[in-house]
């Protein structure tokens, strides 16, 4: 089966769910559910899971065929400045990140040592660009044994892993925008001219703009580099992400911020009004889907996310599953992540691969005195940036869900 139709069987389900749930919604908004119906409800949402999984992963298959026929072909989406292939690889464990850094600081030993030993001066290097945040948690480690690595309680919601990557080597980037799709399509008789599809774009300049977290330590650390590794992937790394997490969602474009996929002009929104929460956010995904969009990821604050994953019957049933249960971080088949750096009260839909996030160069880690009063107090200043740019190709592929 093609990802296609995948895609087509899914929506069936989400449809077929959806009338489901509408049958069993009381005029209080609420949803009116026998223990049998709620033992239906979470099988049709397990069906959906297990479908939209195949589908990922057929999108990801056929992606994958497609890039190798576009490397032959010389072929491939335009974007002024791009230089590499839009997925580069990942280091897969966090050894593999620690080795990165360990590089850097052994080729900068001697100057570390002066700084170490109470010298004046910087140390600038850069880790690879396929490093990309260094704590892609769903590769690196398991999110519930982050121990050693994040000395502090920070909740970041990650939304880049699900974005595709791309390199560049300018300080901006150019790109159309797709604001207007009229396929005109249709039949015609012998020897007549089709019409012609409308397609409406306009050139976008984005900025790459610099983002950056950094740390007071003291001159010992040095020489602790098992701590100095810990430090730029546990607590300096987080900080970042947890900044650009934001900003991939509801950045506002001002320099120095990016777009996010929620406040690029043009993103879609769907009121709750007395919608239950979940009804809404299948009407957000049935609006992307009208646009030629398939959601492929929902976000949403925490508080929010437990609002929804608390929702209970009449009857008090959970309908996502027993408290004994940790439940599915799924709605109508679309992985959910949380953030805090979504909007509370506001959710969002949006189909990722409309979107695409920019690196220019890899991430920069710099250690110095040379900050206010810290060469003579014998401390130092630990720096981890990157630049960074999004690329929103079709701003209508992201919906919002507002008032939930």
């Amino acid at each position: 089966m093609s990802a296609a139709e995948t895609r087509a069987k899914l929506n069936e389900q989400r449809a077929a769910h959806a009338a489901f749930l509408e049958a069993l919604t009381g005029e209080d908004g609420k949803y009116n559910m026998t223990t049998d119906q709620v033992g239906q409800f979470r099988k049709r949402n397990d069906e959906m899971t297990e479908l939209a999984k195949k589908w990922e992963e057929e999108v990801e298959a056929e992606k994958a065929q497609s890039i190798e026929d576009a490397k032959a072909e010389r072929a491939g989406r335009a974007v002024e400045g791009e230089v590499k292939d839009a997925t580069p690889p990942k280091l897969k464990t966090l050894d593999d990140v620690h080795g990165a850094i360990r590089k850097g600081i052994d080729a900068n030993a001697d100057m570390l040592k002066r700084l170490g030993d109470g010298g004046q001066g910087s140390v600038r290097f850069s880790l690879p660009p396929e490093t990309k945040t260094i704590i892609d948690i769903a590769d690196i480690t398991n999110p519930n044994n982050f121990v050693g690595y994040a000395p502090d309680a920070i909740a970041v919601g990650d939304v880049e892993r699900y974005l595709p990557a791309g390199q560049t080597d300018s300080n901006s980037i150019r790109y159309y925008i797709l604001n207007a799709d009229t396929s005109n399509a249709a039949f015609v008789t012998n020897v007549t001219a089709a019409t012609d599809a409308v397609l409406t774009w306009t050139l976008t300049t984005d900025e790459v703009e610099d983002v950056q977290a950094w740390v007071p330590v003291g001159r010992d650390i040095i020489s602790d580099i098992p701590m100095l590794q810990s430090m730029v992937t546990g607590m300096l790394a987080r900080r970042l992400q947890k900044v650009v997490a934001a900003a991939l969602l509801v950045g506002n474009g001002t320099s120095p911020n990016i777009w996010g996929v929620f406040t690029r002009t043009n993103f879609q929104t769907q009121a709750k009004g007395a919608d239950p929460t979940m009804d809404a956010v299948h009407k957000g995904i049935t609006k992307v889907a009208n646009i030629g969009g398939d959601a492929n990821l929902a976000v949403f604050h925490p508080n929010d996310w437990q609002s929804i994953r608390l929702t209970r019957t009449g009857d008090g049933l959970y309908v996502l599953g027993n408290p004994t249960e940790s439940g599915p971080m799924r709605l109508w088949g679309l992985p959910v992540v949380t953030s805090v750096g979504m909007t509370e009260n506001t959710g969002g839909v949006v189909d990722t691969s409309y979107t695409q996030i920019f690196s220019n160069g890899g991430l920069q880690v710099e250690i110095s005195t040379e900050h206010s009063t810290y060469f003579t107090e014998r401390k130092l200043a630990i720096a981890l940036s990157r630049r960074i740019a999004a690329a929103h190709f079709l701003p209508t592929a992201a919906c919002t869900i507002t008032g939930i």
